[in-house]
């Protein structure tokens, strides 16, 4: 029988890609899992492998097409196999993407009580609409808000809302962004998804970075785990308040996710840290370990002194698109990874109100020209969790050399190196890490 090669789904929110490149032509043989073609998302380039053995019968997709996930790409036809046109023209057909609307139907009451519970509004800071009652129901239940349909005028949810939702089964599947609002008013955005009943896995991203820059390994590990990903502090969608108004010291960045992982009732979790993150994760750690059960720290500072200056040189520095495109040429060993919608992206965020002066004053907190000064190394003895330490060998950040040493120190440590990768494995080998990080979870969650 035939085969169709489809668009891969590479992340939690990736909705089609764009085909850069086929590396077989047609008529070729090809073996399973050879790569076929190029694929450029929003976060990557990654190539395409063929699902099974035979002849590359007929390539749909031509190069700069973007297909939607799911959407065909390519026909493979088994060892002396012969389909006609017409085979193949019906066999593509009917694997387009179909588009979903409303279906049709008598207006009854039922469904007119359906169109009435919507989505809850937001302000312009990504905040739920919700009444203050219900938003004190919703922390006294322990109920997501973002999940919540509203009933009340404008897009806002009652305390009934509430209610209705707790009585209703989790939709687990759901991937859904919302804000948490601190003690002092400040807002930390997150995303969230994947089975309830699993120990979250919790992603504190590193400097100038984002949520987003998880979301390849989200979609790997989604199905089987509950995911967390937040913007720290002064970082992505969070709040950015003035460095003279806000602690943005690791110790007081890490304050500030205790108080997400509390709000949000996610604890005891497995924090997951990359670069400035897993700082952040080992002085949650240090300060407050009921809230966690493991670290899984990438490429992580905190784990000694030296830090490559080049990164603060690009972060004091004016922000441009040749900045932007410096920072990711820094991070990543595989420069296909460096593409314009990237360096763009990177950009766009760093010309947000407050961003590149909570960026320099994180940055300001934690490193200098003369190396990391986070304080953490000489605790590193004192973590009483199980710690699994990763690193990119060609890491042009922070040395490789921390890993070893930290796992000398760690009492209970797992050691993963990771060859050809960079500062960013995450998107550089997302599948690679998200192996690591499903073994590892499950070794220590039982």
């Amino acid at each position: 029988m035939p085969t169709l090669v489809k668009m891969p789904k590479w992340g939690l929110t990736m909705t089609a890609g764009t085909v850069t490149g086929w590396l077989r032509d047609e008529g070729a043989e090809i073996e399973e899992g050879d790569p076929l073609l190029t694929v450029e998302t929003e976060k990557a380039v990654n190539d395409v492998e063929a699902p099974s053995a035979g002849v590359l019968l007929k390539i749909v997709a031509e190069v700069g097409s973007e297909i939607p996930v799911s959407g065909p790409i390519a026909v493979i036809a088994a060892p002396d196999e012969a389909l006609s046109e017409e085979e193949i023209a019906s066999l593509v057909a009917a694997a387009q993407p179909q588009r979903t609307g409303a279906k049709a139907g008598p207006a009854g009451d039922g469904q007119r009580a359906a169109r009435e519970a919507r989505a809850a509004a937001r302000d312009d800071s990504g905040r739920v609409n919700a009444s203050p009652a219900a938003r004190k129901l919703a922390r006294e239940l322990g109920i997501d808000l973002a999940n919540v349909s509203a009933t009340g005028p404008g897009g806002r949810i009652t305390s009934e809302d509430v209610e209705r939702a707790a009585a209703e089964p989790a939709d687990t599947g759901e991937v859904r962004e919302d804000v948490v609002v601190l003690g002092d008013g400040r807002t930390i955005s997150y995303l969230v998804a994947g089975p309830t009943s699993s120990t979250p896995l919790v992603f504190l991203h590193g400097l100038g970075g984002s949520r987003g820059t998880w979301e390849n390994l989200l979609g790997e590990l989604v199905e089987e785990h509950r995911v967390v990903a937040l913007d720290l502090p002064g970082h992505g969608l969070s709040d950015k308040p003035a460095p003279a108004a806000t602690d943005y010291s690791i110790a007081g960045i890490a304050a500030a996710v205790r108080e997400v992982l509390s709000t949000l009732t996610l604890a005891p979790s497995i924090l997951v840290g990359h670069s400035l993150g897993g700082a952040v994760a080992i002085q949650i750690a240090l300060d407050q370990p009921d809230l966690v059960i493991g670290l899984i720290l990438v490429d992580s500072a905190g784990l000694g002194e030296e830090i490559n200056p080049e990164l603060l040189d690009l972060v004091d520095a004016e922000p441009s698109s040749e900045n932007a495109r410096h920072l990711l040429e820094l991070f990543y060993e595989d420069k296909r990874l460096v593409l314009d919608r990237g360096v763009e992206e990177m950009h766009q965020g760093r010309r947000r109100p407050g961003a590149v002066e909570a960026e320099r004053a994180v940055a300001g907190a934690a490193f200098s020209r003369d190396g990391q000064q986070t304080g953490l190394p000489a605790r590193l003895n004192e973590l009483a969790v199980p710690v699994l330490l990763i690193s990119g060998v060609e890491d042009r950040v922070i040395p490789v050399d921390h890993v070893l040493a930290a796992a000398r120190v760690i009492p209970d440590t797992w050691v993963k190196l990771m060859t050809g990768i960079g500062h960013v494995p995450q998107v550089e080998d997302a599948s690679g890490l998200a192996r690591t990080v499903d073994r590892f979870a499950r070794a220590i969650s039982g």
